[in-house]
């Protein structure tokens, strides 16, 4: 059984938002501005009017259950806005990064992803898929946010109210693929 932090990074500001990415963290009080970096990264690809909320407190959870069990206070919290150039987008399009862990639970590697949606139009090569220079600045801050030293981690979440298990993030990898999300709102 481990407490866990989960930190709720809010987005606003463009057509189709508000959204949520959601991160879990293994420390008491953790410090937050690795991930406070790892946006500030992210917004010369995301089109202007987007913002960030990245609290530095949130809920504290039992991970086997899933149970809320109090809150946290830590640091390093703040707010990104989005600086890219105006110019078109496809709302709901962009960059999706994988997490892995290395943990195995029933037969499956743990693992975990980030949508980093919408995406400004010069963030894709002709052919499609994500530009290779805007794929190696994020995975350079990928890599910085996983190697930061404060712990954080996937939740694989319980089945019939036990079995959950917090795992540690051991790397991070920026997908040369485009991905898209649906709301279920439509």
């Amino acid at each position: 059984m481990t407490s866990m932090r989960r930190l709720r990074v809010s987005w606003d500001g463009l057509a189709g938002m508000p959204g949520l990415s959601t991160f879990y963290y293994g420390v008491a009080s953790p410090n937050v501005s690795d991930t406070v970096a790892l946006f500030n990264a992210v917004r010369a690809y995301v089109p202007p009017g987007c913002s960030w909320i990245i609290p530095s407190s949130g809920d504290e959870i039992e991970d086997s259950t899933g149970k809320l069990t109090g809150g946290w206070v830590g640091s390093g919290g703040g707010n990104v806005a989005a600086n890219a150039t105006a110019g078109p987008y496809a709302a709901g399009t962009g960059i999706r990064v994988d997490w892995g862990t290395g943990v195995v639970v029933d037969g499956r590697r743990v693992a975990g992803s980030t949508f980093l949606c919408p995406v400004i139009g010069t963030a894709y090569e002709n052919n499609g898929t994500i530009n290779d220079g805007v794929r190696g600045i994020l995975q350079t801050a990928v890599n910085t946010w996983v190697a930061s030293g404060v712990a954080k981690g996937i939740w694989h979440r319980p089945k019939n109210g036990s079995g959950g298990l917090y795992c540690a993030i051991n790397s991070g990898t920026v997908s040369d693929k485009v991905t898209s999300l649906r709301t279920r709102r439509s």
